[in-house]
């Protein structure tokens, strides 16, 4: 098992690079306009709601076709780069490539989920994997930028990702468990699953597009190759501990207490600078959330379907993004918003937990809701 870990969490790395790369460099190109950073983060998260489609097709089918569908997310990656400096094309690609990542990325996790039986820390591993990757990404492309052209190193990135789905697609075929009932009790459970994490990634994605821009003005071209190197490499550092963590003592006690956390985050972010501000940025929060989030997923609508909740959460956080950049508002009004959504999703967490039961050794079962007033 840990050399299957060893390798989801190897072809996790260069996947993650891939975009890591994708995000480091549209966000330095394109730092001196907000409004246009955040109309591309919705166009990145908009498309999530496909990533259904994708566990549906994995519950039926297995994850193998899945992963050979991804092969068209690595090349509309590439166009980022054939049109990095064509706003309205690029926003088009970044919007494709985010719909053939719904399909099939959630889905490596998903299949780690499966084979793991359901394990937060195989789990974590398979994300360091990941975080490692997006310290390598992020960390090389503006570097490597500056002597080929920040095009050609976006090029590369999508070649990348599409040849890792190609050797996904020849790993064992699994098939994932399917949990949470049928029809209308099915998608109740999935509202359950994803609506704290709809709240959450409105909050982490305006924390990841405003500030990472920020990072690139604070520290110039190699300080902020420094800072997405370290955050990689500390976040890749937490996940398998926080894997047990979340193994230890429920992903249902752990996911309200990071978003509470998170909401404390933010006003750091905004009143510090230069090397303060990089040392709160490195604060590794993220890594213990997202551990959380797909296994409380998981454990209510399966592994598949509990990896497309997930990330089909981005759809909504991109709605609300594209009209929160409508109302073209300031930084301080996107950090208004971004606090309340961590403090709502903990709520949504909190009471989602009362739905999630804890059972020992992974295996989890899914009870009914509380009914109204019981249990406190």
């Amino acid at each position: 098992m840990m050399r299957l870990e060893l390798l989801l969490a190897g072809l996790q790395l260069l996947h993650v690079a891939g975009w890591s790369a994708y995000f480091a460099l549209t966000r330095m190109v394109y730092s001196g306009s907000s409004e246009y950073l955040v109309m591309l983060a919705a166009a990145e998260t908009i498309p999530t709601i496909a990533g259904v489609l994708g566990a549906i097709l994995a519950e039926r089918l297995g994850y193998r076709p899945i992963f050979l569908l991804g092969i068209a997310e690595g090349l509309f990656l590439s166009l980022t780069g054939i049109w990095l400096h064509r706003p309205e094309l690029l926003w088009l690609a970044a919007l494709i490539a985010s719909f053939s990542w719904s399909l099939a990325g959630p889905q490596i996790l998903g299949y780690a989920l499966t084979v793991s039986g359901l394990s937060a820390r195989s789990l974590g591993i398979v994300l360091a994997g990941g975080t490692i990757g997006w310290s390598l990404g992020g960390a090389a492309a503006p570097i490597l930028a500056a002597y080929v052209g920040a095009d050609v190193v976006l090029v590369v990135s999508g070649i990348i990702v599409a040849a890792i789905y190609l050797v996904l697609g020849l790993m064992p075929q699994a098939r994932p468990s399917r949990k949470g009932g049928k029809g209308l009790t099915r998608l109740r459970y999935f509202a359950v699953a994803i609506i704290p994490a709809s709240l959450a990634f409105v909050g982490t994605e305006i924390v990841g597009t405003i500030y990472m821009a920020k990072l690139s003005v604070e520290m110039e071209r190699l300080g902020y190759a420094l800072g997405i190197a370290l955050s990689g490499f500390i976040g890749a550092a937490v996940r398998p501990y926080a894997g047990s963590l979340v193994d230890r003592i429920g992903e249902a006690r752990v996911l309200p207490l990071v978003l509470i956390l998170y909401a404390g985050y933010i006003p750091l972010l905004a009143s510090t600078h230069g090397p303060i501000f990089m040392a709160v940025w490195l604060l590794p929060l993220y890594p213990l959330f997202d551990v959380a989030i797909y296994k409380y997923a998981a454990r209510l609508v399966g592994e598949a379907m509990g990896s497309a909740a997930v990330s089909s959460a981005y759809s909504i956080a991109g709605i609300v993004l594209l009209s929160a950049a409508r109302l073209r508002g300031e930084t301080s009004t996107y950090n208004a918003l971004a606090v309340a959504a961590f403090l709502a999703a903990a709520t949504a967490a909190a009471i989602g937990s009362r739905v999630v039961p804890e059972r020992s050794h992974g295996e989890h079962l899914i009870r009914g809701p509380v009914e109204r007033g019981a249990g406190g």
